[in-house]
């Protein structure tokens, strides 16, 4: 009795049921499982591609960000060594060609007037 119902179980299970709508055959739901596995693959493929191209994207406004701080230092620099220049820069009194006429014109004075000095002894 339990054989003639393990039979009739077997034969309905490997018996294809009618089905509504649409039916698959063996290859096609392979096919599809196969295609649902590869695009599976290729999100997670593509979320790791986005994960990476988002840490390239940080690095690059730390980057940014650095070259902008560089760019004003570099800036600063530049207005200090200006500021330096005109402190170092020699002014109008330090001309040697002043110093040089200016102490002949003292100098000959100088002996001119101690020309027409009348001595009386």
């Amino acid at each position: 009795m339990y054989r003639l119902l393990f039979i009739l179980l077997l034969s309905f299970s490997f018996t294809q049921e009618p089905c509504e709508g649409t039916c698959f055959s063996e290859e096609e739901v392979l096919n599809i499982t196969n295609n649902i596995k590869e695009l599976q693959f290729d999100v997670e493929k593509y979320k790791e591609i986005e994960d990476n191209l988002n840490l390239q994207i940080k690095d690059y406004m730390k980057n940014d960000s650095l070259n902008i701080s560089l760019i004003n230092d570099y800036k600063n620099q530049l207005q200090w060594k200006e500021e330096m220049i005109d402190l170092v820069k020699p002014k109008w009194y330090d001309n040697k060609y002043l110093w040089f006429f200016g102490g002949m014109i003292i100098t000959g004075g100088s002996v001119y007037l101690a020309g027409q000095i009348k001595w009386v002894i």
